[in-house]
């Protein structure tokens, strides 16, 4: 049985009106000389240039190892906002090569298998197009408008040549599977699709194991390693945040339009953990401030390059106002108003047995993530500039489930089904090999438009009721407990 706790507020929850927060306004100086340098006289450009160098020449002194320039001034990208629906790359998918005419077959069988185009499906060429393609092609034939790419992966390897000295020292980017970043980056930009920076924040086994002094520390002395072996840097740390923040700012230069961060915590079970280890640089904060911290942090530090910020949260996350007893550092309203996107992982797999009164949650892929959700506007609706909900979806079969579903099309987008039903019209659908069915995207007839009535809000309340509700909590100093 779940107990939801609602802060009393005055305004509706009615789902995707959400604020985007206002950026850092020291970077909107900095914006407004990018945006409005070509419009100077030549003798005005030359003084701007001039106090570009220096200001530059204090940056490469004060970010010593971290630095990387400013956008170029005159060359400032428009920030990009679009309702994404994404889907998930990993950097070597990304990084495998396509041609145009490749990605043009694929999106025309899939408008022929979804009975767009009316023609027979051409399928003599399946075989030779590439999962890099088949994404690209889902994003020209269906609603999917977005890419989310790992740039900083979970083993810690950043995944393309950098340019940050500190990548260097660290030799996080030996591999480097996506090495053409350029080419699908100019096309991307050419076609308008959505570009997302994933980067793993906190989770980083090899930077903990090549500059262990940054990672989470024994009491005993040695790094603290989880119980799958791997050591996890420690974010209390603003030598990691500087790290972070450097990858993010280069994936800013290199023309992504929003940064992601995941494994934006600390491990789970922290009830073993906690007695034997230690955290430099904590200074007797709690660990969702932290978290809280090196987000308003980073969103600050990259305010200037004209990106948005998103903070990847566990599903659990919906259910619990505050950061107990499971002391992993993600707290909802510390994340939410710290980032333009949070984006609950509501894998229905990942759910126990009995929770939102279902004995094997993984078989309810709509009811779980109807719930989810709800939970989520809940938590959204009490924040005052909250970032805006963009769901992680399920698109994998869990056979390690007992009672498991198989997930094909239909049950994937009955998640999807279920947040535009709510309001929440952005999504990422997750898969960790890349194959995507793009029948996925064909779900638009199954909407009940029914769901909400006319004058109330997602929870059934008319406005009377709404503020009812406040006044009662308001005075009693109570909070309404919702049963599901």
């Amino acid at each position: 049985m779940l107990l939801s706790v609602i802060i009393p507020v005055v305004v509706l929850l009615f789902a995707g009106c959400f604020v985007m927060p206002d950026k850092d306004k020291d970077a909107g100086k900095v914006n407004t000389t990018l945006n409005g340098f070509n419009s100077q006289p030549a003798e005005k450009q030359a003084a701007l240039l001039k106090e570009r160098e220096e200001l530059e020449n204090q940056r490469k002194i004060q970010l010593a190892e971290f630095y990387l320039p400013l956008q170029p001034l005159g060359q400032a990208p428009e920030m990009k906002t679009v309702k994404a629906r994404a889907l998930y790359l990993t950097a070597n998918v990304a990084g495998s090569g396509f041609t145009e005419d490749n990605v043009s077959y694929y999106a025309a069988y899939i408008r022929s298998l979804s009975g767009e185009s009316g023609l027979p499906a051409d399928t003599s060429r399946l075989d030779e197009i590439n999962k890099l393609e088949k994404a690209l092609a889902i994003c020209e034939s269906t609603e999917v408008n977005a890419l989310v790419i790992d740039i900083k992966n979970d083993d810690g390897l950043v995944t393309w040549a950098s340019d940050i000295e500190a990548v260097g020292q660290v030799g996080s980017n030996w591999a480097n599977p996506f090495m053409d970043y350029d080419e699908l980056m100019d096309y991307l930009k050419k076609k308008d699709i959505y570009s997302i920076a994933r980067v793993v924040a906190f989770k980083d086994p090899y930077f903990a194991g090549q500059m262990s002094e940054h990672a989470i520390q024994l009491q005993s002395g040695g790094a603290y390693q989880d119980d799958n072996g791997f050591a996890w840097v420690n974010p209390f740390d603003e030598y990691v945040w500087k790290y972070l923040v450097a990858i993010s700012r280069e994936a800013a230069l290199r023309g992504f339009d929003e940064i992601q961060y995941d494994y934006v915590r600390f491990p789970d079970d922290a009830a073993h953990y906690n007695p034997i280890t230690e955290f430099p640089g904590r200074n007797g904060r709690d660990k969702d401030e932290g978290i809280e911290d090196f987000l308003k942090y980073a969103r600050a530090e990259l305010a200037p390059y004209q990106v948005h910020v998103a903070a990847d949260v566990f599903g659990f996350i919906t259910r619990s106002w505050d950061d107990q007893p499971e002391d992993i550092g993600q707290t909802w309203r510390k994340i939410a108003n710290q980032a333009d996107y949070i984006c609950p992982m509501i894998y229905p797999s990942h759910y126990g047995p009995g929770l939102y009164g279902f004995a094997v949650p993984d078989q309810y892929p709509y009811d779980v993530s109807r719930s989810a959700l709800m939970e989520a506007i809940e938590r959204n609706a009490a924040q005052k500039t909250p970032g805006i909900i963009r769901a992680w979806f399920q698109d994998f079969t869990a056979p390690l489930v007992a009672g498991h579903i198989n997930y094909d099309a239909v049950t994937i987008s009955d998640q999807i089904v279920a947040g535009m039903e709510l309001g929440v019209d952005e999504y990422i659908i997750w898969n960790a090999s890349n194959n995507y069915d793009p029948m996925t995207f064909f779900y638009h007839s199954r909407i009940n438009n029914s769901v909400r009535k006319n004058g109330e809000d997602i929870l059934a309340r008319t406005p009377e009721m709404a503020e009812k509700d406040f006044w009662k909590q308001k005075k009693t100093g109570t909070m309404i407990i919702y049963i599901f």
